[in-house]
């Protein structure tokens, strides 16, 4: 199994009679060498794909794989992320305050999730009169987000607490989970907000609706930035919309460790 890129690691150096490889990246939204990737994703016996939308992309680009093409979402246990979220106490890091509404955005600092546009995001929500922390966990190179955190002058509501071992407890002391990507195959963590039931927004990335429903246990707010904060402000000020979203989730089963069957059916094939 290759399951991140470069997948030629896999396809090259081990010696299998059977080899699977995974798609994670929404095609629509890069641009590639057809003829050099083709060779690699031709050379495994199953292409796993995480979502529908992902795999309409990745046909566009290589109609050529469409016989290999397996779906299988990521995998994803409710008892596991719930589990996790209650052996850690992050209330000194993620403090309560009253009237303060705390926001949570997990990723890797790269351009596709947009975390170094979330300092005007934040200074949006200031002018507006939000009061609210809003809070990042993630890894890579945070030069440009420092910095635009300075140019906005936004330190004392942006906090930076970098990479996390166990993120679950930091999901669950969070008020409202958000998503603000460019782009997205099928966020894991937009996933795992939902089944500790946190009101969860989301950017209108390409792959978007097949995150949620929108209006029903997830909003999805626009890319555009100012319009972005503005309709998270709404968010974060309609209470009852956030309750109802919660409601939903609970009676909901947002799991599905079945998933790990159809791995091993594409072992046995």
């Amino acid at each position: 199994i290759s399951f991140l890129q470069p997948h030629n690691i896999v396809l090259n150096k081990v010696k299998a009679k059977k080899k699977i490889c995974w798609i994670h990246t929404d095609y629509s939204t890069i641009h590639v060498n057809h003829n050099q990737e083709l060779r690699v994703w031709d050379g495994f016996d199953h292409v796993v794909s995480i979502s529908e939308d992902c795999t309409k992309a990745f046909l566009n680009t290589f109609p050529e794989l469409k016989g290999k093409i397996v779906l299988i979402e990521n995998i994803l246990s409710p008892v596991f992320v719930r589990q996790q979220a209650d052996l850690e106490d992050v209330s000194q890091e993620m403090p309560v305050v009253v009237g303060e509404t705390k926001i949570l955005t997990i990723g890797r600092f790269s351009p596709s999730k947009k975390i170094e546009g979330i300092p005007y995001l934040c200074s949006i929500l200031r002018k507006m009169g939000i009061r609210f922390k809003w809070y990042i966990i993630g890894y890579g190179s945070d030069e440009l987000i420092c910095k635009n955190i300075a140019k906005y002058n936004v330190e004392d509501c942006m906090i930076i607490l970098g990479k996390r071992i166990n993120p679950y407890p930091y999901i669950k002391a969070c008020d409202i989970y958000c998503q603000p990507s460019i782009c997205e195959g099928k966020s894991v963590t937009v996933r795992e907000a939902l089944m500790l039931y946190k009101p969860t927004a989301i950017t209108n990335f390409p792959t978007a609706s097949s995150h949620f429903t929108d209006g029903t246990d997830g909003l999805i707010i626009p890319l555009e930035e100012k319009a972005c904060a503005e309709a998270l402000a709404g968010f974060i000020k309609n209470k009852e919309l956030q309750q109802r979203f919660v409601a939903y989730m609970q009676t909901h089963d947002y799991g599905n460790e079945a998933e790990v069957e159809k791995i091993y059916g594409q072992m046995k094939d």
